[in-house]
């Protein structure tokens, strides 16, 4: 009989469960944005640096594409796509650079180069500016990227080689352009400033440490670009591209990892990094932001946003500034995203994520789009952190599977991007509304989450 009376209490509270979320899904029904199907599809004619612009918010149009596929590349991609002109470029790690169609995913050209291809494409007047290498060190630990690395500008239209440009390091990081020179940074610690025409080098700076997958934040004339060598404390360097002159070199404190994949993110007045910090505990590092003083490379606050085991690769994760916030993930520790004012460093909210977030959001009309380590794409109430939709893709062919450094491209209300499944997928914001069952089985997990487990 005691037995009964439990069951019933339990049923009853289950009852009352799914009706306060019944009440709570059609609140947030009415925080969702359906795009306007009326609007006129308008596309980037360019693209000069990573993720479309300084403070990394990836949006461009007010269109509706509404189109569901995927390409398969049946290898890893990190690299963000690029979409211009109706066309989405970019590259995987088996050594291609790809043309779609952004509206069908129908293959328009591909390029073989000479390693892998991890930068977005920076596509300016009729050229596709990608590079290539990887992530191992030579002999000695001071160059990384093994094998051969490369520089290449490639035709838009038909993938054709324009030129190449050979480096002794990998050229992971996305460039930078601006009237007519490429601007790279790599892994054997140069800078260079490249003829887009010729592939000639202009000049060529000297970096305090190799870049990995930091991609050059152009501002103005100052390039950012996180630097950093084995086993020694990484750095945030800033450097005049006109004077050839480095401003600035900001040590980020204790850390030894991660600065050198980490792609800074700047408003008007900071610049954004975050980087791996040692801990007081063996084997186990802090992942830190830090956001630092745009002109004077002096740090203004930092935050500790996970504590665990080191990540393999892509050790940290890029950030978007979007008025007085700043939006940034976490990489070790349990899967979060954070939203902070960022003149003040006062947390706004943070979500629990089912695993790590790596690349860059993106924010439209109040919603927050990105994916974590395990597959799942979210759409999130920038306002309150509220979760509107969620829903994970998998290619059951392949053994990975995550959303990680490829960061998020939405075009025309179409989101684009690259999964280690070897997938780029495609599809509107409003379809991640289409799984209720997962956003309650995320809600229910999330709610047990934080009432049982709220560390870092």
């Amino acid at each position: 009989m005691k037995k009964k009376k439990i069951l019933r209490y339990i049923l009853y509270i289950i009852i009352v469960f799914l009706i306060l979320y019944i009440i709570y899904l059609g609140n947030v029904r009415s925080e969702r944005y359906y795009p306007n199907s009326n609007a006129l599809n308008i596309y980037p004619q360019k693209i000069t640096q990573q993720s479309l612009n300084s403070n990394k918010n990836y949006v461009f149009g007010n269109g509706y594409v509404n189109n569901v596929f995927s390409f398969n590349t049946k290898n890893m991609i990190v690299s963000t796509p690029s979409i211009v002109n109706g066309i989405a470029y970019f590259g995987a790690n088996n050594n291609y650079v790809y043309a779609i169609s952004s509206n069908t995913g129908k293959l328009i050209w591909k390029y073989k180069t000479v390693n892998q291809v991890m930068t977005q494409p920076i596509v300016v007047k009729g050229m596709v500016f990608v590079g290539a290498g990887n992530n191992f060190f030579q002999k000695g630990n001071k160059i990384r990227g093994t094998g051969k690395s490369a520089v290449y500008a490639l035709s838009a239209k038909t993938g054709s080689l324009i030129w190449s440009h050979s480096t002794r390091g990998e050229d992971m990081p996305t460039f930078a352009y601006k009237s007519g020179v490429v601007y790279v940074a790599n892994g054997n610690s140069e800078f260079y400033a490249l003829s887009a025409k010729t592939g000639k080098t202009f000049w060529k700076r000297t970096l305090p440490g190799v870049v990995s997958m930091s991609s050059i934040d152009l501002s103005k004339n100052t390039a950012y670009i996180g630097v950093g060598n084995i086993n020694t404390i990484q750095s945030l360097v800033a450097l005049n591209i006109k004077t050839t002159k480095i401003v600035w070199v900001s040590p980020l404190y204790h850390s030894f990892g991660g600065a050198t994949d980490n792609s800074a993110v700047s408003n008007r007045k900071y610049v954004v990094i975050s980087a791996m910090d040692l801990s007081k505990t063996i084997n186990k590092f802090n992942q830190v932001v830090y956001v630092i003083n745009k002109k004077t490379g002096q740090i203004v606050w930092t935050h500790i946003l996970g504590f665990g085991i080191r990540p393999k690769n892509m050790e940290t994760s890029n950030g978007l500034i979007v008025g007085q916030n700043l939006y940034i993930g976490n990489t070790v520790g349990k899967g979060r995203l954070y939203s902070f004012n960022i003149n003040s460093g006062k947390m706004n909210w943070r979500i629990k994520l089912y695993g790590d977030q790596k690349g860059t959001p993106v924010l439209s009309h109040g919603i927050l789009y990105f994916g974590d380590a395990f597959s799942n794409f979210y759409a999130v109430y920038a306002k309150n952190g509220d979760v509107l939709g969620v829903h994970r893709f998998i290619n059951k062919k392949s053994k990975m599977n995550g959303f990680t450094a490829s960061d998020v491209a939405l075009v025309n209300n179409e989101i684009y991007i690259g999964n280690l499944n070897g997938m780029l997928y495609a599809f509107p914001v409003n379809y991640l509304y289409d799984y209720p069952f997962e956003l309650i089985k995320y809600q229910i997990w999330s709610t047990f989450d934080q009432i049982f487990n709220t560390r870092i």
